[in-house]
C-alpha cells in the first residue's frame, strides 16, 4: 500500500503535466511488476476519462483486487484533475488571445476599483497594465469635466454606450466611447467597460456635419425649396415651401409630385422623374389659388436615411419673371421716349419756323382789319385771323409736346380748386350722358402755369367723355396727395419732393383701349377720333414732363380707362391776383425791335407806330448793340428782343445790355416756351410767346413800360 500511496501522490499533483506525473508514477508501480500496456495488449487495469486512457499490465502475479480497485480510483482522479487543468489552461489561453487581439480596451472593476485590464487598454492610455489597477484609475484617465457623469452612471448601474474625453499618461486627450455592462465574477458583481478611441470618428462626423451644413446652406442660398421623392411620391420637403407653393410641407408629404404641377408641365415632369441621373429643366407648379409658379429645377439621385430618393432643388422664378417684364417695359418705354423725342425735335423745328410766318400773317391781318370799313372786307380779314389763330393753336401744342415747357411763369396753383372751378365748363363741354363726380382733397398745391394745367385737365376730361361713345357712363376726377410715387412711376423713383406729390386721376367707364393703341396715344398726330388732330395727349405729356411730373394710363377694351398724372407738391401758398397798373403814354417813346425775320420786323414797326411809338429795327444782335450804344441823347424806352438769331442769341444780347449798365425794360419774344428759363427773372420785364396777337403785344409792352426798367 506504500507503493500505491506514493503513486497516488505523484498522480494527484495538478500543477504538472499528466504525462510527466504518469511516468513518475510508473517508476514507482514498476516495483510491483506493473507496466504500461500496449494498445492491443490485454490490460490488467484500464481507466478512461475525457478521451484519455491509462492502461497497466501485470508482469507477474497481479496484486490483489483491493489494490486494483484502489489504484483505479487513483488513476480516475488523476485523469479528472488533468482534464480540469487542460480546460483551465485552454480557457486562459483563449482569454489571453481575445484580450490581446481585441481592438477595444477592456476594464474590469468593482465600484470603480479596477482589478483587471487588457493590453489594448494599456496601449490606448500609455500605461503598463499593472499601473491601471486600483481605485484612482478613473480620476487619472477621465477628463475632470466628464468624471462626475461617469461616476453618476456607475452609481446608477447604467448599461449602454456614451462618449467621454479620456486622458493618456502623457496628458494628451482623446475622445473615447465607453460601452458599460454589468456582470458577475462568481457571486461578486463586477462591471465591464469596453473603451474605444473614437477621435477620428468624431472628427469625421464633425467634418461630415460641416459639409452637410455647407451643402444645405448652399442649396438654401441657391434654391428656394428642396423636395425628396421616391417613385414620384414626396417623402420630405425643406426650404420656403409655404412661401413658394402656398402649401405647408405636411400637406405635400405623402402625395404625388404631379398633383402640384400645372397640366402643361405634367408630361415633362413625369418624363424627368423616370430618367436616372442629374437633370435640369423648367416646369410650372400650381398654388392653391391657381397661380402658376415658374420653377427652375435641378434633380439628382441621392439617399435619405439610407433609402434611395430623388432630390429636386427648385428656384422660384416669379421675381425673375417680374424683373424681366419690368425690363421689357422699361425697354419699350425707352424706345417710345426716344421715338417721341425724335418727333419732338422735328415738331419743335417746324413749329418755330411756322410761328414766324404766322406772326406775319396774323400781325398784318390785324393791321389790315383796322383799315377795313366794309363789312364784307372785315369778314374776309376775320376769316384770315380765325384760320391763323387755329394754326397758332396747333403750333402751340406742337411746341408744348416738343418740350418747350410752359406758357409764361409758374405760380402756386391748388389743383383741386382748379378742378372745382372747371366744373361749370365741364358740364357745358362734356357729353350730357356722362355723369361727372369729383373726389378732391384740399391743399393739393403744385407749381405750374394755370393755362397749361387747365389744358391738361380739360383734355383728359374730353377724352374720357368721348370714350363713352354717346352711351351713359361715369367720369370720375380724383385729386389727392401721396408721400412718394408708386411702381407705376418708376422714372420718378430717384426724384425727391420733400412736400410730397399730387395725383390727378381721370377715370371713365367707356370703351377702353388695347395695348397697341396705348403704345401710341402720346404720339403727335395719332388719334382714334374721326375729327381729332392727335395733339391733345401729346401736349399733355409735354406739359406734365416740363413740370417734373409723369403721366400713366391703364386701360382694357370694354372696361374703361384711367389716366393718372403725378406732379411735385408745392409747399408755398397760392398767391392773390395782382392789380393792374395803368400804362404810361406812348408819346415820344423810342422802341428798338430786334428780329432776324424781315416780315416780323416790318409787322412790329407798323403795329407799334400806329400806337404812337417811334420804332427802330435791327436785323441781328450786333446791330442792336450798336444802336443802343449810339442812342446818345435820345435813349430807347424799350427793347423787343427775339431769342433765336443766327449770330448772337437773345440771351447773349440781353446779358451784354445788362453788363453795360443799361436799365431799360426788355421784352423777350420766342416760339419756345422755355427760352428764358436760364435768365434771372428780374433781367427782363416781359415775355411774348409766338404767335401772339396785337392785343397781347400791346398789353406786354404797356406792362413792361409801367415797371420803369429794373427795380
Amino acid at each position: 500500500m506504500e507503493v500505491l500511496a506514493r503513486a497516488a501522490q505523484l498522480l494527484s499533483n495538478g500543477n504538472e503535466d499528466l504525462d510527466v506525473s504518469w511516468r513518475a508514477a510508473l517508476s514507482v508501480l514498476a516495483e510491483l511488476d506493473l507496466a504500461p500496456a500496449a494498445e492491443n495488449d490485454a490490460a490488467w487495469l484500464r481507466v478512461e476519462h475525457s478521451a484519455r486512457t491509462l492502461a497497466l499490465r501485470a508482469s507477474a502475479a497481479p496484486p490483489s483486487a483491493a489494490f486494483r480497485a484502489a489504484l483505479a480510483s487513483v488513476l480516475e482522479l488523476a485523469l479528472s484533475r488533468a482534464a480540469q487543468h487542460v480546460a483551465l489552461q485552454r480557457s486562459q489561453e483563449r482569454f489571453g488571445l481575445l484580450s490581446a487581439a481585441s481592438f477595444e480596451g477592456l476594464l474590469f472593476h468593482v465600484n470603480g476599483v479596477v482589478f483587471d485590464v487588457n493590453q489594448r487598454l494599456a496601449e490606448l492610455l500609455g500605461y503598463e497594465p499593472n499601473e491601471l489597477l486600483g481605485e484612482k484609475t478613473m480620476e487619472r484617465c477621465v477628463a475632470p469635466e466628464d468624471l462626475p457623469g461617469v461616476l453618476a452612471r456607475l452609481a446608477s448601474g447604467f448599461e449602454g454606450a456614451y462618449v467621454i474625453t479620456g486622458i493618456r499618461k502623457d496628458g494628451s486627450r482623446f475622445r473615447a466611447e465607453l460601452q458599460a455592462k454589468q456582470g458577475k465574477l462568481g457571486e461578486q458583481p463586477v462591471r465591464v467597460a469596453a473603451v474605444r478611441d473614437v477621435t477620428e470618428r468624431e472628427r469625421t462626423q464633425q467634418q461630415l456635419a460641416e459639409a452637410e451644413a455647407r451643402t444645405r446652406s448652399l442649396i438654401a442660398t441657391a434654391f428656394d425649396v428642396t423636395s425628396f421623392s421616391r417613385d414620384g411620391v414626396i417623402v420630405d420637403m425643406t426650404g420656403a415651401v409655404e412661401a413658394v407653393f402656398g402649401y405647408k410641407p405636411e400637406q405635400m408629404i405623402g402625395r404625388s409630385i404631379l398633383e402640384f404641377v400645372s397640366p402643361n408641365a405634367t408630361p415633362i415632369v413625369a418624363e424627368k422623374l423616370s430618367e436616372p441621373g442629374a437633370r435640369f429643366y423648367h416646369a410650372e407648379a400650381v398654388s392653391p389659388q391657381g397661380e402658376l409658379i415658374p420653377l427652375d429645377i435641378v434633380a439628382i439621385m441621392s439617399t435619405l436615411n439610407g433609402e434611395p430618393v430623388r432630390v429636386s432643388a427648385m428656384r422660384d422664378l416669379r421675381a425673375v419673371k417680374r424683373l424681366e417684364n419690368e425690363r421689357i417695359k422699361l425697354q419699350r418705354d425707352l424706345e417710345r421716349s426716344q421715338r417721341l423725342d425724335s418727333l419732338g425735335v422735328l415738331a419743335g423745328g417746324i413749329a418755330h419756323d411756322f410761328n414766324n410766318l404766322l406772326m406775319g400773317v396774323l400781325g398784318y391781318a390785324e393791321l389790315l382789319r383796322e383799315r377795313m370799313r366794309s363789312a364784307h372786307d372785315l369778314e374776309l380779314v376775320q376769316g384770315i385771323l380765325d384760320a391763323g389763330r387755329r394754326a397758332a393753336s396747333l403750333t402751340e401744342q406742337l411746341l408744348t409736346y416738343a418740350g418747350r415747357k410752359e406758357l409764361g411763369p409758374r405760380v402756386a396753383i391748388d389743383l383741386g380748386a382748379l378742378v372745382h372751378e372747371l366744373r361749370v365748363l365741364m358740364d357745358a363741354t362734356l357729353s350730357k350722358k356722362a355723369h361727372v363726380s369729383l373726389e378732391v382733397e384740399p391743399d393739393c398745391v403744385v407749381l405750374g402755369n394755370r393755362a397749361t394745367l387747365t389744358q391738361v385737365v380739360m383734355n383728359l376730361l374730353t377724352n374720357a367723355s368721348d370714350a363713352l361713345q354717346n352711351d351713359r357712363g361715369q367720369v370720375t376726377v380724383r385729386v389727392r396727395s401721396v408721400s412718394r410715387p408708386d411702381q407705376r412711376f418708376s422714372e420718378l423713383s430717384k426724384q425727391s419732393a420733400h412736400a410730397g406729390w399730387v395725383l390727378l386721376e381721370v377715370s371713365d367707364t367707356g370703351c377702353g383701349m388695347d395695348d397697341a393703341t396705348q403704345a401710341r396715344i402720346f404720339e403727335p398726330f395719332f388719334t382714334t377720333k374721326p375729327k381729332g388732330h392727335g395733339l391733345g395727349l401729346a401736349a399733355c405729356l409735354g406739359i406734365v414732363s416740363s413740370q417734373n411730373g409723369a403721366i400713366h394710363v391703364e386701360s382694357c377694351p370694354g372696361l374703361g380707362s384711367t389716366f393718372t398724372v403725378i406732379l411735385p407738391m408745392h409747399a408755398g401758398e397760392v398767391p392773390a391776383l395782382a392789380r393792374s397798373v395803368p400804362p404810361p403814354s406812348a408819346a415820344n417813346l423810342r422802341v428798338l425791335v430786334v428780329d432776324d425775320e424781315p416780315l416780323l420786323r416790318s409787322q412790329l414797326q407798323h403795329a407799334l407806330s400806329l400806337r404812337g411809338f417811334t420804332v427802330l429795327a435791327a436785323e441781328n444782335g450786333e446791330r442792336a448793340l450798336e444802336l443802343l450804344a449810339g442812342a446818345g441823347a435820345q435813349p430807347f424806352a424799350l427793347v423787343i428782343l427775339d431769342m433765336t438769331m443766327p449770330d448772337l442769341t437773345g440771351v447773349e444780347v440781353l446779358r451784354r445790355i445788362r453788363a453795360s449798365g443799361a436799365r431799360l425794360p426788355v421784352v423777350l419774344c420766342s416760339g419756345y416756351h422755355d427760352a428764358a428759363l436760364e435768365l434771372a427773372p428780374n433781367s427782363f420785364q416781359g415775355f411774348l410767346i409766338k404767335p401772339y396777337t396785337l392785343a397781347q403785344l400791346f398789353d406786354t409792352v404797356q406792362n413792361a413800360l409801367s415797371r420803369d426798367g429794373l427795380k
